[in-house]
């Protein structure tokens, strides 16, 4: 038996079926993507002639701004929820390479427009270079360019929005008071939310803003964790039917700790019927309006 022949067959195979596998996982990651590049169709709803109709006990938050007929993270999307009298709008930050805090929801730029940039290792400039041509509607907004944080807390100013700002990762928690001065710089009321703990708690270092931890299910260390935090609630998945099983017993146990509740993205006025119900405030939504 020659062992050496053996090994370079078995070893040839191994080969041939890696690369088998690498492409049907490549394939796969080209097929999520295209997926995920893929508008949603949204209805736009509104809550007249709802029960919600008139009621005082929730306010409605655009999610990404009004998405659902501009360009998310834009600021014809902010633009549209201010006409649209949106309570507040949300918006994701990422800071660029030389300083700069952009809106922009991934942390790379080709979902959503013509080019492929890293929003915290490209310049400000380098992302001027680039349009938008992904979003609802974009083609009514040519040469549409990123928007800055700046940009975003000024349409808020000019519409009476109040703020909702996602902190995106966690490598530029030194310049969160870069944050904090350009909110000041035009009088906005904004809430901070993040997925990590850590960054709201270095936020609490610098302000006394309302945060929320975001989070996909409720749970109970997640509830401790958010009272350790001044003026810290909980904001969850409400598509996440743990949350709202049980009739909103999870929910329920936020509040029962004395914490607030926020919610995303809901765009189904029946299940916003029951979150209000169950004692959630904050609705954010990518297409119910007023």
């Amino acid at each position: 038996m020659n062992v050496s022949k053996i090994l370079k067959a078995g070893a040839a195979v191994a080969g041939a079926a890696a690369a088998v596998y690498a492409g049907i996982f490549a394939g796969k990651k080209i097929e999520w993507f295209n997926n995920y590049k893929k508008l949603v169709p949204y209805e736009v709803r509104t809550v007249k002639g709802t029960s919600l109709e008139g009621r005082d006990d929730y306010v409605l938050i655009a999610h990404r701004g009004f998405r659902a007929v501009a360009p998310e993270n834009t600021l014809p999307a902010y633009e549209e929820a201010g006409k649209a009298g949106y309570w507040g709008a949300e918006c994701d930050i990422y800071m660029t390479r030389d300083g700069v805090w952009v809106l922009h929801h991934d942390p790379i730029t080709s979902r959503m427009m013509d080019g492929n940039k890293s929003l915290e290792l490209a310049t400000y400039n380098e992302l001027l270079k680039l349009n938008y041509t992904n979003g609802h509607n974009v083609g009514k907004y040519p040469n549409l360019k990123i928007c800055t944080l700046e940009d975003f807390f000024k349409k808020c100013a000019e519409y009476g929005m109040k703020a909702t700002v996602e902190l995106k990762y966690n490598r530029n928690r030194d310049h969160y008071d870069k944050i904090i001065e350009l909110q000041n710089k035009y009088g906005v009321e904004a809430t901070y939310i993040a997925f990590s703990f850590e960054d709201l708690q270095k936020f609490r270092e610098i302000c006394d803003a309302p945060l929320f931890l975001l989070v996909d299910d409720i749970t109970d260390e997640a509830i401790e964790k958010a009272k350790t935090l001044e003026n810290c609630g909980i904001s969850y998945d409400c598509n996440n039917v743990y949350n709202t099983d049980n009739d909103g017993e999870m929910i329920k146990r936020v509040h029962a700790a004395g914490l607030k509740t926020a919610t995303w993205t809901c765009d189904r006025i029946d299940l916003m019927e029951k979150l209000v119900s169950y004692g959630t405030r904050f609705i954010t939504s990518n297409c119910i309006t007023y």
